[in-house]
């Protein structure tokens, strides 16, 4: 009997291991003014912009729609299509190992007619100088988010609709994201995962707000997320729905929570993410929302 029992835990972890992959491509190439060595990554971007693609090791592109241009063996120029909508590039480098690249090109805020664009209620962004610091800066467009298109990768291990707003409405949808908040969730689910939780990838209180969603719910009005910077996330690899038992005492409570905020403050000061310092904050559970932690993308470290 003892036996059976052991055989039977011994099943239940395995089928609660997720077998990650940091999904690296074996190579890096830098775009828009991030460094990005994964196999899956997203750029947005306005209709007709053209951005270059460089890399240390020499690389070719493939392309369907998006025009492309040879400077050199390790510099590429690329200009979106006219029209929005998401593209596929390929890069690869000399071993054939590849990225690929989604270019989503944004529907230019300009096409905002008050507060909505094509019907979906938007509201209004925060005035700002054009001296004030540019994360505050309102977007310039927004991603169209479809039913077709809301599974999408956006890299390795976070999909387009994991970042929707939380507001109730029909497709399409619109968002806007920081690039560098897609690299540095998957920076932190990596180490995540090295130190012993096994999981796929975080659930998500909140991605991209709204600013009138942001209002509905009183959140500050320069909050990070209707910039597109700011993810709230928890663990929850058995997917009930709240922070999963990270310290094993048969219970999940504010301890989980703060074990998850310990392991990304321990991160901070290392020269791999200093490109990634920003805020960091800790929710208890409560009568509206689970446990969980706040990381945003903002430059500088912030705490609460």
């Amino acid at each position: 009997m003892k036996k059976l029992i052991i055989l039977f835990f011994l099943l239940l972890l395995a089928i609660d291991t997720y077998p990650y992959e940091p999904e690296k491509a074996g190579f890096s190439v830098s775009i828009l003014g991030e460094v990005n060595s994964y196999n899956i990554y997203s750029v947005f971007v306005l209709p007709n912009t053209d951005f270059n693609i460089t890399s240390d090791s020499n690389i070719r592109l493939i392309s369907g729609e998006a025009e492309i241009f040879k400077i050199e063996s390790k510099n590429w120029r690329v200009v979106a299509p006219s029209k929005p909508g998401g593209y596929s590039l390929t890069i690869l480098n000399s071993l054939n190992n590849e990225i690929h690249l989604n270019v989503l090109v944004i529907t230019p805020i300009s096409e905002k007619k008050g507060e909505y664009l094509n019907g979906y209620r938007i509201g209004n962004y925060p005035l700002s100088s054009p001296q004030s610091n540019p994360i505050y800066h309102r977007p310039k467009g927004f991603f169209e988010v479809t039913q077709e298109n809301q599974d999408m990768l956006l890299t390795p291990h976070f999909t387009l609709g994991q970042f929707l707003c939380k507001q109730t409405s029909d497709f399409p949808k619109y968002l806007i994201l920081r690039e560098r908040l897609l690299l540095k969730l998957e920076y932190l689910l990596e180490k995540v995962n090295s130190n012993g939780y096994n999981i796929e990838t975080f659930s998500f209180i909140s991605g991209f707000r709204t600013p009138y969603y942001n209002k509905v719910i009183r959140n500050v009005s320069k909050s990070r997320h209707i910039y597109g910077g700011a993810a709230d996330i928890y663990i929850d690899q058995d997917h009930d729905g709240y922070m999963d038992d990270l310290n094993y005492d048969g219970i999940t409570d504010e301890k989980d929570v703060r074990i998850f905020y310990d392991l990304v403050e321990g991160e901070f000061g290392k020269s791999s993410y200093d490109r990634f310092k920003g805020g960091l904050g800790f929710y208890k559970k409560n009568d509206v929302h689970n446990g969980f932690i706040h990381i945003d993308v903002r430059g500088w470290r912030a705490r609460w």
